[in-house]
């Protein structure tokens, strides 16, 4: 009876139901599914059966929000750090989580970091809210921590990292500026000129191809072989708050739940249909993929091919903007398999609404006219976030879910931990770690 439009091919948003309402900063995936970060020091994630958390307070116990994250080349390691000089991993496949906070005894706020290389030979940048920037290198489980920096000494706070797959660094600032490191003289000024818009989000790639998510719906793409910006119109207006590629496909992030999409080959930008006008922080493209939001908000979209939810009482499924009519001859609710089956009409029962998977909610269907609707077509839900600022992280009203994994955080780390950012015996600190992390500090969970 009903029939779906031209995209009915094209794999659609859907919220996905999540246990907690903690507020999502970034999300990643990995060789174990997506992850992602936020409040109150969760590390939240679907291994396969659905988003949880995985553990609740941080790298070190203290529950210090956790604000940027980014993983291993080979998706193994999670790299996480956030306020008062927290940092720390997660290791998806032994599920053990170590504690690297307070590097060179700094206890400030890290805005964002960068991980390139594989899992025991990564390579890290991380940046703090007073613009300067971090390197260090892993050999198994030590950790070598480098000189912190400010990029040609401008000190802004710094919004974003990339690693490039070929190594290098690139950062972006609050002030419009951007910057790449080089092989011998540390960090170049790569910046944009005159863009006049606040930057949010930096995407890498080979060869010195960089993305830009701006103010004003732009993005900007850097070409280095021509050491050259092209602004890149995406939204009418609005900021463009995160960028992502994977395979021939980009999408960029906007406000108010919006995105917007290309593919290579294409003429220009699509927006694309969301479940939601709530804020979304960050997204990431793989297989699904994801975005997160504020109140735990976390949107899915099925990779290559159409969604198996959202279903019409007649077997047909729903298009993003209601359905199509395709004028076929059975009755509503029924599909073309089972009209000829069907009894009379004294003695043909009632069918029931088919209702929605708990974790793929669906938009109203269209009615079209002079025809008898769909009863009760499944209805579209939409996250209730908390009302919170990014910058704090109260936990008394944050619920208490069960986490899935025990933390493994350094025992030696947690008797030494200073109050208010003020270490009490710096030689905790040391700037290599052991070689073979305590036995203690890591309890093994079976994924």
């Amino acid at each position: 009876m009903w029939g779906l439009g031209a995209d009915r091919n094209e794999p659609e948003w859907q919220v996905v139901e999540t246990p907690f309402s903690n507020d999502l900063f970034e999300v990643v995936t990995t060789s174990r599914g997506p992850f992602a970060v936020g409040d109150g020091g969760i590390i939240a994630g679907d291994r396969g059966k659905g988003w949880a958390i995985i553990t609740d307070d941080g790298p070190n116990v203290s529950q210090n929000q956790l604000r940027t994250l980014d993983v291993t080349d080979d998706g193994k390691r999670l790299w996480f750090a956030g306020s008062s000089g927290a940092i720390g991993c997660y290791d998806v496949e032994t599920n053990r989580k170590y504690d690297y906070s307070y590097p060179n005894e700094m206890t400030s706020t890290w805005e964002s970091i960068a991980v390139s290389g594989n899992t025991g030979s990564e390579k890290l940048l991380v940046a703090n809210g007073s613009g300067e920037i971090m390197p260090c290198s892993v050999d198994g489980f030590t950790i070598n921590w480098g000189v912190p920096e400010k990029p040609a000494n401008k000190g802004s706070t710094m919004t974003g990292l990339a690693a490039s797959p070929d190594g290098y660094g690139y950062g972006i600032d609050t002030s419009g500026n951007a910057f790449m490191t080089t092989r011998n003289d540390g960090w170049k000024d790569i910046g944009v000129i005159e863009s006049q818009v606040k930057f949010y989000d930096i995407w890498a790639e080979r060869n010195g191809r960089v993305y830009i998510a701006a103010g004003k719906g732009v993005l900007y793409r850097y070409d280095n072989s021509y050491r050259d910006w092209t602004p890149i119109g995406v939204a009418e207006k609005g900021a463009l708050h995160a960028f992502d590629m994977y395979e021939n496909q980009m999408v960029a992030l906007g406000d108010g739940g919006l995105m917007y999409q290309r593919t290579d080959g294409g003429e220009r930008w699509e927006r694309l249909h969301t479940p939601t006008d709530d804020t979304l922080y960050d997204l990431a493209l793989g297989d699904p993929d994801i975005a997160i939001g504020k109140g735990g908000l976390v949107l899915e979209r099925p990779r290559g091919t159409t969604r198996a939810a959202g279903k019409s009482p007649d077997g047909d499924e729903y298009a993003g903007r209601g359905e199509v009519y395709d004028a076929d001859p059975n009755a509503p609710r029924e599909s073309a398999s089972t009209a000829s089956n069907r009894p009379s009409t004294a003695q043909q029962p009632r069918s029931e609404p088919v209702q929605p998977a708990a974790e793929s909610p669906q938009p109203h269907a269209s009615t079209p006219p002079r025809r008898e609707p769909s009863r009760n077509p499944p209805q579209s839900r939409t996250a209730q976030p908390r009302q919170q600022s990014r910058e704090s992280a109260p936990t008394q009203s944050r619920p208490q879910p069960r986490t899935e994994a025990t933390d493994v955080t350094r025992s030696q780390n947690v008797s030494s931990r200073p109050e208010n950012g003020d270490r009490s015996q710096k030689e905790n600190q040391a700037k290599s770690r052991p070689q073979n992390p305590p036995a203690e500090t890591a309890n093994e969970q079976q994924n």
